[in-house]
């Protein structure tokens, strides 16, 4: 979560995690208007962005109409797509295959719930042998992915550690229930995903029993290693403070730089506005476009925003989508345009 919420434990969800948890996703976006020049959609390198090695950008997007609704704005292709599935939906549909085949990125999670409610424990995940119904479910899983055929980003349970999964299981049990997801694939023949681990941004500065390093499975079972932050702000209390991206992925980086051959990506992101400054959610977009240039980001490879239209929040001052005013609405097309953010292709 964010690095300087200072939440009550109890709401150290993602604002995506907790609306995705009342109804299906709904989309928004943002990108890259200068893409039409970049190529597809398939892993390639990645060093500090600059304008010779830029990141990719790009946004929640579970539907075909949702892209080009976005597309339509930036003048250009959204190349990043973050879909969120549950342990029984069907992971590419028609709008998934679409988008691959219009040579669109995804960035895939899949919930340990099934889509009528119920948790697939981790423990239960962990222990799943051939013969067992979780075993064919992962399989099933597996065939699926490698059926898509393009390259495509894997998180199990992205948010394991926040208090809406806490009733799934512990740290261990994840870590392990991770390793034999993983394992299961690989040994299916799974050849086209990478396996991207996701928490919360708050997940890194914890230090009870929550705290990201418990969750890890380890380097072999891991390509990417990926954040979800916001700038709360007073979007869950009236005194909230106004954070940077920086501050928000900074625990996130420090855990990266402990696993240098992993790649730093950032799977859901976004900003409040301050109702008392207009701009300054503006502002805070053309910071965190900026931010990924400087000298220690060089492991940050993708950069995927969330604008959660339809959520509400605990408050009034929730509004994470671009057109929550019209300075924010032009940053994030401006940030979409970037250099910094022009690639195609990530490791």
């Amino acid at each position: 979560m964010p690095v300087a919420d200072v939440r009550p434990e109890s709401a150290v969800t993602s604002p995506a995690g907790s609306r995705r948890s009342r109804r299906a996703p709904r989309v928004a976006a943002v990108l890259l208007a200068l893409l039409t020049a970049a190529g597809a959609a398939a892993p390639g390198a990645a060093s500090a962005a600059t304008s010779t090695q830029p990141m990719m950008f790009g946004a929640e997007a579970n539907s075909r109409s949702d892209v080009q609704e976005h597309e339509q704005v930036l003048g250009g292709r959204l190349n990043g797509l973050r879909v969120y599935m549950k342990w029984d939906s069907k992971l590419f549909g028609a709008d998934q295959v679409w988008a691959r085949d219009t040579g669109h990125t995804l960035f895939v999670s899949i919930r340990s719930a099934r889509s009528n409610g119920t948790a697939v424990k981790f423990a239960d995940v962990a222990n799943a042998k051939p013969g067992s119904a979780l075993y064919a479910d992962i399989v099933r899983q597996a065939e699926q992915i490698k059926a898509f055929g393009a390259p495509v980003y894997i998180a199990y349970n992205h948010e394991p550690e926040a208090h809406e999964a806490w009733s799934y299981g512990t740290g261990p049990q994840f870590a392990a229930a991770w390793r034999n997801v993983i394992s299961i694939y690989r040994n299916a023949g799974v050849t086209n995903a990478k396996y991207v681990w996701t928490m919360t941004s708050y997940g890194f500065i914890r230090t009870d029993e929550h705290r990201a390093s418990l969750y890890y499975p380890g380097d072999a079972y891991v390509d990417h290693i990926a954040a979800d932050g916001y700038n709360w702000y007073r979007c869950r209390t009236t005194k909230g403070k106004w954070t940077e991206l920086a501050e928000i992925l900074e625990g996130q980086r420090q855990f990266g730089l402990k696993h240098p051959s992993k790649g730093l990506m950032v799977w859901e992101f976004g900003s409040a506005e301050d109702p008392a400054v207009a701009g300054r959610k503006a502002q805070w977009l053309r910071n965190a476009t900026q931010l990924f240039t400087r000298p220690g980001y060089e492991q940050y490879k993708v950069a995927l925003s969330w604008e959660g239209r339809g959520f509400t929040g605990d408050g009034p001052y929730c509004g994470f989508d671009y057109v929550s005013s019209t300075s924010a609405k032009q940053a994030w097309v401006d940030m979409g345009r970037s250099a910094t953010f022009s690639a195609s292709r990530v490791g």
